[in-house]
C-alpha cells in the first residue's frame, strides 16, 4: 500500500473510530453501581465516553443524588436526554455546576452560583427531551447556551415529595463541529490525492 493511502487509510479509522455512534458508552445505574452519593461534597463520578452515556437512578424525599460527570478532553458535553421518568408525581428537580463538587446546599440554595437548573418529569416535556438547553436557561442562574467544554460538572437531582422518581437520562458527548469537519476534511484530502496518484 502506498504511503498517501496508508495516510488516508489511517485517518479514516481515526474518524470512524471516535464517531459518537460507533464508540462504547460508559454508564451508572443505581440497580447495579449502587445509591448515588447524597453529599454534595463528596458525589459519586462518573467518566464520560464519547457518545451515548446512560444515567440510571431514583429519588425520593430526603434522597439526593450527586452525580459527578467528567467530559474528556477533545469533546463536549452536547446533549442530557431524559429516556425515562417514572413516578406517581410528575415532577423533579435537578440542578448542575462547572467542578467536582456542588457548593450550594439543598436548603435555601444561591441560584446566581449554580451553572443552570430546571424541573424535568412529564409535566415539563415528554420522554426525548434535551434537558441540557432547559438547564442553561434557568432562571437567575449563570446559564449556558449550547454545548459545553471538556471539564467536569456536578449535578443535583432530587424529589420532595414521598412518591419515588426514577429517571433515566442519556448525557451524549460528542467531538466539537469544526473539529469533527477538519478531521472529515483531511480524510476526504487524503483520499483524493491517493485516488489522483493511481490515475497518473
Amino acid at each position: 500500500m502506498a504511503l498517501p493511502a496508508r495516510i488516508a487509510s489511517l485517518l479514516l479509522t481515526a474518524a470512524l473510530t471516535t464517531a459518537p455512534w460507533l464508540a462504547a458508552a460508559a454508564s451508572y445505574d443505581e440497580g447495579v453501581s449502587g445509591d448515588i452519593s447524597g453529599n454534595r461534597l463528596a458525589p459519586t463520578s462518573l467518566s464520560l465516553d464519547p457518545g451515548s452515556n446512560s444515567i440510571t437512578g431514583s429519588v425520593i424525599a430526603g434522597d439526593l443524588d450527586y452525580l459527578t460527570i467528567h467530559v474528556p478532553a477533545g469533546y463536549v458535553f452536547s446533549q442530557l436526554i431524559e429516556t425515562a421518568f417514572v413516578s406517581a408525581d410528575d415532577i423533579a428537580f435537578m440542578a448542575i455546576q462547572a467542578g467536582s463538587t456542588f457548593t450550594e446546599t439543598n436548603t435555601g440554595p444561591n441560584v446566581a452560583n449554580l451553572l443552570g437548573y430546571s424541573h424535568f418529569g412529564s409535566s415539563i416535556a415528554p420522554v426525548g427531551t434535551d434537558y441540557l438547553a432547559l438547564l442553561g436557561g434557568g432562571a437567575g442562574a449563570i446559564g449556558f447556551s449550547g454545548a459545553l467544554p471538556a471539564g467536569d460538572y456536578t449535578f443535583w437531582i432530587q424529589q420532595t415529595s414521598p412518591q419515588l422518581v426514577s429517571y433515566m437520562f442519556n448525557a451524549v458527548v460528542a467531538a466539537p463541529e469544526p473539529a469533527t469537519l477538519a478531521l472529515l476534511a483531511l480524510v476526504f484530502a487524503g483520499l483524493g490525492v491517493t485516488r489522483q496518484r493511481r490515475v497518473t
